[in-house]
């Protein structure tokens, strides 16, 4: 007897059973493909699977007010944000989780635009908490809260451009949030709400912004970012906050914990605080706002964006947030490294007990502040003359000699995880 067949009788005698593999399903509403519409994809999924759209836009019944039933699939493009389009029409949202989704649902790599509803584009209720990456959130509104997105849950969104929606009469122009949400590595500007939190507004709970840009976006109080949900806490870390119209930050009767970012040029003020907290630390603030490590000085961007006539009723041009160095920074239009005259005072001022991630050598063995410290865009130390040609053992810091400043980041980090 085989071993193959003496394994299949054993399974059997003991109630054992064989996985069934995870299959990968296709969608395409204009070629050949398994089904054409993304809901029916979803429908036909189980557990692990994944539905596969090709390239196009999505419109229609399965097209929009997309549910997930509770699956623990990915739905992902083809091709990436830019080629995979659901327009919701103004007649319902993109996707709708409210069935115990968890981080195993996952939506990746669509644009989805026209929606409409609390959640313009996605609505992730309390019960939900999906990922979302690699996304693009625009144009969409809401007659309440979270014109791009709604998130009271503990929801994952990474790496999305989320742009241009509207939250009509409330908040969170781009993003409305609570529970434990998490933000991280996103864009988001040009968004507007009519009330409060251009950009991010915290409804609820606790969620955490790390390493997002935060610039050109309006409302009444906290274009970039508010909360005013007493006992919640709103936490940014490694974010940049720029050129916002109603302030940089709205705190009212709720908190906020700021580390490593840039509050710069937002209008009228950085910071509005009535009746909370705002704990900044190791943070640059236009005006400066007390605190550990904090200062106040230009950043030195490559290139802000700036607001074409009056913020509100102008338009918004998007900028470069990467801060300049004499020992390089990444050019986002080259693909390379660059030099430039000046180093911006922000470069290895962040909170020293931070990690500094996957930043360049060299690094300094501080992390930098803004949305790019931390990552493998942040912009290179300079310590007074060109980088060392050659790396030298025990040399942490980069600046071309080993001495007790390396062996002090050294131990600072011991046994420190890399995140």
């Amino acid at each position: 007897m085989s071993k193959l067949i003496f394994t299949l009788i054993c399974l059997s005698a003991f109630g054992g059973a064989i996985p069934c593999q995870a299959k990968i399903i296709y969608v395409d509403d204009d070629g050949p493909a398994d089904l054409n519409n993304i809901q029916a994809g979803i429908d036909a999924a189980k557990d692990e699977d994944t539905v596969v759209v090709a390239d196009g836009t999505y419109t229609g019944d399965g097209n929009r007010d997309i549910d997930f039933l509770g699956k623990a699939i990915i739905v992902r493009s083809e091709n990436g944000p830019e080629k995979c389009i659901i327009d919701c029409e103004e007649r319902g949202r993109g996707f709708d989780f409210h069935n115990n989704e968890d981080t195993n649902s996952v939506v990746d790599g669509f644009t989805i635009t026209h929606g409409h509803g609390n959640g313009g584009g996605i609505a992730c209720h309390s019960n939900s908490s999906p990922t979302i990456n690699n996304c693009i959130i625009t144009g969409n509104w809401a007659t309440g809260s979270g014109g791009g997105i709604s998130c009271y849950s503990s929801s994952t969104i990474t790496n999305c451009i989320i742009t241009g929606n509207y939250a009509c009469w409330d908040a969170g122009g781009g993003i409305s949030c609570g529970g434990n949400t998490t933000v991280s590595n996103c864009t988001i500007n040009s968004n507007t709400a009519h009330y409060i939190g251009g950009g991010i507004y915290c409804g609820s709970g606790n969620p955490t912004i790390i390493n997002s840009t935060i610039s050109g976006n309006r409302a009444g109080c906290g274009g970039g970012s508010a909360c005013n949900a007493t006992d919640s806490i709103l936490t940014l870390i490694n974010c940049t906050i720029s050129g916002n119209s109603g302030g940089g930050i709205c705190c009212i009767y709720s908190n906020f914990k700021i580390t490593n970012c840039i509050l710069w040029d937002d209008m009228p003020e950085e910071i509005y605080l009535l009746n909370g907290s705002v704990m900044v630390t190791y943070s640059d603030v236009r005006g400066y706002w007390p605190g550990v490590g904090n200062i106040s000085t230009n950043p030195q961007f490559v290139d802000p964006g700036h607001w074409q006539d009056d913020p509100p009723t102008g338009t918004w041009v998007g900028g470069n947030y990467h801060l300049k160095s004499q020992a390089g920074r990444w050019d986002v239009n080259e693909g390379r490294w660059t030099k430039d005259k000046v180093t911006s005072l922000c470069i290895d001022a962040g909170d020293p007990s931070s990690p500094i991630g996957y930043e360049p050598f060299p690094n300094g063995g501080i992390i930098n502040m803004g949305a790019y410290g931390g990552t493998i865009e942040a912009s290179k130390s300079y310590f007074g003359k060109p980088p060392c040609e050659t790396i030298i053992a025990g040399d942490i810091n980069g600046d071309c000699k080993v001495d007790f400043k390396d062996f002090a980041l050294m131990a600072f980090h011991w046994l420190e995880e890399h995140q």
